[in-house]
């Protein structure tokens, strides 16, 4: 018999997430983390909640961020309970800015996105809205709905609420295999012995694709570099999210997050002369005040990206028992709630929603 129901492997904010919706069921968890909750990938995001401004477009990405952007005014103040940890969400708002050249193709954006909010503000408002803009800020999508949260803490009160609930926690071990009776899973093979369970769910971020050691599995998550750094903010503070070409701008207690870069560069977690030189030469384009601003500090984290840019979320093709929810690239504080529920569903009714048919583990499958 197994020990538990549901064992999750990783505790970054998905597998905190998971084990959160999970518990809040009546569902008995216990989550496997080889280092401490949160710090890798979650510790290192700026935590922007921009589903409507970042996608490329409206499709199946777009709709999806923005049924999870839907659920934090409810979510944070359940976990802030449990948990008594503040993940620190604000509904701050972005400003998209644009210079002369880049002017058209936003504006067009913004049109599309009139629906959710989005309005154009001309070279005379965007500067009026935030006056310490650069001079070659011509103009500006301004979405009111979107915002941040401190990812870490988030993450923290996941795990928390999570343990209120009586989910259990594993830290400083690692998983080293998956426990298996022919096709069917039955628990993990830890450095601290086995664990039995009726479902695995593998939650292992930018190290989901080594699980491919384990079994014969299709689990295409790489990792992929950010860097960022943090600059004590001008004052008064900045009062929302800032997007300009290629940088971003996210006020977090009086320091303003300026990420991020992407590389290819394996699990190097080393920060850069040339990646910070480059975050600063973005920081002070959008606004030049950054520049006689105190540098504060410097880190890099990995995020689990896809060849699609869309998560793996669902049951794992060929062997029963193992369920997967990782490869949320960029969005995985902004997905972490729909990523729960969606699991939970599945695991405890054998259905998951329609709208995560995009998010598919079995469509990386190949036959042949």
């Amino acid at each position: 018999m197994p020990n538990q129901d549901v064992i999750v492997v990783g505790g970054g904010v998905i597998g905190c997430a998971v084990a959160f919706a999970l518990s809040r069921m009546g569902t008995s968890v216990v989550l496997v983390e080889r280092d401490r909750i949160g710090v890798h990938a979650s510790r290192a995001a700026a935590g922007m909640l921009t589903p409507i401004t970042e996608s490329a477009d409206e499709g199946a990405g777009f709709q999806l961020g923005l049924e999870s952007l839907g659920l934090f005014p409810t979510l944070v103040p359940e976990l802030r309970e449990l948990s008594g940890i503040d993940p620190r969400y604000i509904e701050s708002g972005l400003l998209r800015v644009a210079e002369v050249d880049e002017v058209g193709g936003l504006r067009e954006r913004c049109a599309r996105l009139e629906a959710h909010g989005c309005r154009w503000l001309d070279g005379d408002e965007v500067h009026a809205r935030e006056p310490r803009l650069a001079p070659e800020i011509a103009g500006g999508l301004w979405s009111p709905h979107e915002g941040h949260v401190d990812g870490f803490l988030l993450t923290r009160a996941y795990a928390g609420a999570a343990a209120r609930r009586g989910a259990q926690f594993r830290l400083g071990t690692t998983a080293l295999g998956l426990l298996r009776e022919g096709e069917r899973v039955r628990g993990v093979r830890t450095s601290a012995g086995d664990l039995s369970a009726a479902e695995v769910v593998l939650c292992q971020g930018a190290w989901t694709g080594l699980a491919e050691d384990w079994a014969p599995l299709t689990l295409p998550v790489e990792p992929v570099k950010g860097q960022m750094i943090a600059l004590e903010g001008p004052q008064p503070d900045l009062p929302c999210v800032v997007w300009g070409r290629g940088t971003y701008l996210v006020p977090r207690d009086g320091s303003v997050r300026v990420g991020a870069t992407l590389e290819r560069a394996g699990f190097d977690v080393r920060t850069t002369a040339s990646g910070i030189s480059g975050l600063l030469e973005g920081a002070t384009r959008v606004m030049p005040v950054l520049g006689d601003c105190t540098f504060q500090d410097a880190w890099a984290g990995l995020r689990p990206g896809t060849p699609d840019d869309l998560p793996l979320i669902g049951p794992v093709p060929g062997l029963a028992g193992l369920s997967v929810a990782s490869g949320h690239y960029r969005k995985g504080v902004l997905l972490s709630p729909i990523t729960g529920l969606a699991m939970a569903d599945w695991i405890l009714s054998g259905k998951l929603p329609a709208e995560l048919g995009c998010c598919d583990p079995a469509r990386f499958e190949t036959t042949g």
